[in-house]
């Protein structure tokens, strides 16, 4: 079967008809890679996956209908739990590079390997958010007078409560109370690195990105879910760390990034306008990151008491 594959793509000495087999994860690209490994088709193929993948819709890049990778947040089963989302849209190009070991282009944009939409790992969610929330914690200080080395660093009793510890610790490793979900995009564009000669001062061969572009919308989407006990052993409560969570959010998308080449500007984003959502809402109708920090903490601070 794999080879009769193989076999039908070698009938195709052009570009491929099919614009869109299996969204962006086989049918078309694995026509366009195959026609690109014939002796001089190679910028020809490319030429051909660019015009057809900028001119594809987006509902294209939309998961099938009935589908939903989308997480219900409105039946938890501890009052402990809570759930958040933040609605963006991008500000610059995000870029992060696929996996896949063969492809028509140098840098494609990390898909789904099933249904081909551009997507957001939730392990690299987590990497930046933890990142972000040492920086809220004084990171950039330690390393000032650390050599830029984070010897001797050690995470506030909050960060290990939210993200666990790190790999390296074999007696008490520990998973984190946040749990992360993926973000989904559905449109595609294409970036141009031009590097050029010191001695010509002119570009030599342009490098192509697949990027998702500016004016996307995104979602993020995490789950607060201690185990029973947890608050107590960690002596860490929501009240504790809500302030330094939204924060790092709030930095790590609008200012830090979330994008590979995150030191070129790529991957900055700005909160939608009544972009924040807290999950179950109890009729609180959550829009701010103020109205988040207020729920938060009279939901957790008891009654007549304080924190």
């Amino acid at each position: 079967m794999i080879f009769d594959f193989y076999a039908s793509l070698d009938k195709s000495k052009a570009c491929p008809k099919q614009a869109n087999e299996a969204s962006l994860a086989s049918g078309f690209v694995d026509g366009c890679t195959f026609w690109s490994c014939r002796g001089g088709e190679k910028n020809n193929a490319r030429q051909c996956y660019m015009k057809r993948t900028t001119g594809l819709k987006e509902d294209i890049l939309n998961f099938p209908d009935g589908l939903t990778l989308d997480t219900d947040f409105t039946r938890l089963p501890d009052t402990t739990w809570f759930g958040l989302s933040v609605s963006f849209t991008l500000k610059s190009p995000w870029y992060s590079k696929d996996d896949h070991p063969f492809h028509v282009l140098d840098n494609p944009v990390h898909k789904d390997r099933v249904f081909g939409v551009p997507f957001m790992s939730a392990a690299s969610w987590k990497g930046l958010l933890r990142w972000a929330c040492r920086m809220q914690a004084g990171l950039f200080a330690h390393l000032k007078t650390h050599d830029m080395k984070m010897n001797d660093w050690k995470d506030p009793p909050w960060i290990v409560h939210l993200f666990g510890n790190e790999k390296e610790e074999q007696n008490d490793l520990r998973f984190g109370t946040l749990v992360f979900y993926p973000t989904w995009f559905n449109k595609i564009g294409f970036e141009v690195i031009n590097p050029h000669s010191r001695t010509l001062r002119a570009g030599t061969q342009p490098i192509y990105c697949e990027v998702v572009p500016a004016g996307t919308k995104g979602r993020l989407r995490l789950l607060y879910a201690p185990v029973p006990g947890e608050i107590e052993r960690d002596k860490v409560k929501p009240t504790d760390f809500i302030d330094s969570l939204i924060n790092s959010i709030t930095a790590l998308l609008e200012t830090y990034g979330i994008s590979a080449k995150r030191t070129a500007g790529w991957g900055t984003a700005k909160i939608d306008d009544n972009g924040w959502r807290l999950h179950p809402d109890n009729g609180s109708n959550i829009k701010t990151a103020d109205d988040v920090v207020r729920e938060i903490k009279g939901r957790f601070t008891p009654q007549g008491g304080d924190q």
